[in-house]
């Protein structure tokens, strides 16, 4: 498991404006909590089990068990005077109908959801670095800020530079699918080359919700194609970044260690 820790310096911040100091201060309590989901989507992310396969004998059981209930509703259909060759869509629909619902209910997972993990908990991570970012640009937009700050945001961009693009995509996948840029009335994408290791295409290519190992990426609003890396270097620059916000400011009390035990 990976765990992400950080001490902030006191208790409260050590301002005599008390109230610019209460705002100051909710918005670095909502950084830490982003920064924990972004910790807590990491390590789901990493748990997954991305080999998806079924064993020969679970095979063989799946299609014995599939061929019992088969013989099940053939022999319905008989006891009913009907010819069972004229029903083979409605005995294969009914069959597969009752065979995953007998799976499912003994705790089996269908292949999308588990298909799909790996992504859900990816984006989460996207949005997690997302929503950082949105509250550190607030707080570094503040009066009075310590320059440390403002730094440290521009290094949100310096450490990721396509979150904004790839989250805007995500966010607006209708009308990326549809090869359109941002913006209220988008325009057609002009796709630049794409060569990430994985996808190599020269004249350019539309690429949505796409997982390259640990880097989740889609085609952005201005054409290229853009990443961001669910991986724990991720994590260490969000863990730089937020270490470097906190100690920019003046605090009392007790130095605080999170997350908690």
């Amino acid at each position: 498991m990976y765990i992400y820790e950080i001490i902030t310096p006191g208790i409260w911040l050590d301002y005599e404006d008390r109230e610019w100091s209460w705002e100051v201060e909710s918005q670095l309590r909502s950084l830490e909590g982003q920064f924990f989901e972004a910790n807590l989507a990491l390590n789901l992310f990493h748990s997954i089990d991305h080999q998806e396969s079924t064993s020969k004998e679970d095979w063989l059981l799946d299609n014995n068990r599939r061929s019992e209930i088969r013989k099940q509703i053939e022999a319905e259909i008989l006891q009913e005077g009907k010819n069972h060759w004229d029903y083979m869509d409605e005995i294969n629909l009914k069959t597969e109908v009752i065979f995953k619902r007998e799976k499912w209910s003994q705790g089996d997972i269908p292949r999308e959801f588990n298909h799909n993990l790996a992504f859900l908990y990816a984006r989460a991570f996207l949005y997690a670095l997302d929503t950082f970012d949105k509250f550190l640009k607030v707080l570094s937009n503040y009066e009075r800020v310590p320059i440390e700050v403002k730094n440290a945001y521009q290094k949100m961009t310096e450490y990721f530079p396509n979150l904004r693009g790839v989250r805007n995509t995500v966010q607006h996948l209708e009308d990326r699918s549809r090869s359109l840029g941002g913006g209220r009335n988008p325009k057609p994408l002009d796709l630049k080359p794409v060569d990430n290791g994985f996808i190599n295409a020269p004249n350019g290519a539309l690429i949505l919700n796409c997982l390259n190992g640990s880097k989740y990426g889609s085609t952005m609003a201005d054409g290229h194609y853009g990443e961001v890396d669910v991986s724990p270097e991720s994590m260490n620059h969000l863990q730089s970044i937020l270490t470097e916000v906190l100690n920019a400011f003046k605090w009392k009390g007790s130095p605080q260690h999170k997350p908690s035990a």
